[in-house]
């Protein structure tokens, strides 16, 4: 069968970065199958050198951030960027890509339609409930990202919560994180014998305050032992006092990361449990469980139970799931299950099992070969 052109126009891009710009890394590079084309997808980065360009990503980060956001929206919604980019390549079978995040998806939106390119938009996380932006836009926002769902040619939903979320669809699909397809090796740890050791690894930043409190109970256990990377907003001491217990680490990839994340007997993922981000729980799922998958030792989720991994772990029954938002909860849970030698196994063999089937490498990649088939 012919290649399938793959122009990505999107603000996340496909690298080895973020969980969803890895998923798309995992999905689109050095593919068989698929030819890669990447296109700039934001306002900085197609009209170079103008005011706009230049002055709305700092007050991105600024705390007039919000004033920012609801400029950055409408001028991607309004302004004809897609104009400005370079015309798809003369060749049948070529599909436009995008994320739904951040401003890049409505630029791709524009850009299929002007050249009569199917649209294919995968949802990962519920961006009207993240952007930086006032009420009335936000309000707008979501409109927008609901239309961009109904308008898509294929709509890739991380998880069946978003689908639900999302709406009815004529040609919608379920496609979950797709893991790495290299195991994660066991590795001995040298400082820490007898001690039952749970790795964490992932987003830090908005989870500063839910793990700043678990940080804070950890340091005082004997039995069990915590290790964290990532960039975290804690108090200076707090970073200083784990960064010296070594139980806080910078993220770096390679082969130290690899054998560092091997050194564990479990892994914690961790979900919002504050109902203001409810809809974000639901509709997201953890790509870093999917990851955990391929050491085949126990995932403990610590989330709500609505969220969409703990309904996943509950009736996968491959993870321990602690719904209780109190950090002792989860600290009481994983003493038991360190006492538990027997349910370590058994979670060990099921979570394999999800490797070797729902989160396999060549399983996910063959649904996703066949979704983008399916608009061509």
């Amino acid at each position: 069968m012919d290649e399938i052109n793959v122009i990505v126009i999107s603000s996340v891009r496909p690298e080895k970065s973020t969980a969803a710009a890895v998923t798309l890394h995992r999905h689109l590079v050095n593919r068989r199958g698929i030819q890669l084309h990447v296109l700039p997808a934001e306002h900085h980065e197609i009209v170079h050198g103008s005011f706009h360009s230049k002055i709305i990503p700092r007050l991105l980060r600024t705390s007039a951030r919000r004033w920012a956001g609801d400029i950055d929206y409408l001028m991607h919604t309004t302004l004809p960027l897609e104009k400005r980019l370079s015309a798809p390549p003369a060749r049948l079978r070529t599909v436009v890509l995008t994320l739904a995040y951040r401003s890049g998806c409505w630029v791709a939106q524009r850009y299929a339609k002007r050249h009569g390119l199917p649209l294919i938009v995968r949802f990962d996380d519920w961006w009207p409930d993240i952007a930086e932006v006032h009420a009335p836009v936000r309000k707008q926002l979501e409109r927008h990202f609901l239309e961009l769902h109904r308008s898509a040619d294929l709509s890739l939903c991380i998880s069946e919560g978003m689908l639900k979320a999302l709406g009815p669809h004529r040609n919608a699909r379920v496609i979950l994180p797709i893991p790495d397809a290299e195991p994660i090796r066991p590795s001995a740890c040298k400082d820490s014998a007898g001690e039952f050791r749970v790795g964490y690894s992932g987003n830090m930043f908005d989870y500063s305050d839910m793990l700043r409190d678990l940080a804070q109970l950890a340091v005082k256990q004997t039995d069990v032992r915590i290790e964290f990377r990532g960039r975290p907003r804690w108090p200076q001491a707090l970073m200083h006092e784990m960064t010296q217990r070594h139980l806080l680490h910078d993220f770096e990839p390679g082969p130290g990361f690899d054998d560092w994340l091997g050194s564990f007997d479990a892994y914690l993922v961790v979900m919002f449990f504050d109902a203001a981000q409810r809809r974000r729980t639901e509709t997201c799922f953890a790509t870093k469980l999917a990851d955990y998958s391929r050491a085949g030792r126990p995932i403990v989720i610590w989330a709500p139970e609505s969220s969409a991994v703990v309904q996943w772990g509950k009736k996968s029954k491959a993870a321990l799931c602690v719904t209780d938002p109190d950090a002792r909860a989860l600290l009481a849970a994983l003493a038991d299950l360190k006492r538990d030698r027997a349910l370590q196994l058994e979670l060990g063999v099921r979570i394999r099992r999800a490797y070797e089937t729902e989160f396999s490498p060549v399983g996910l990649q063959q649904q996703f070969m066949e979704a983008l088939n399916s608009v061509i």
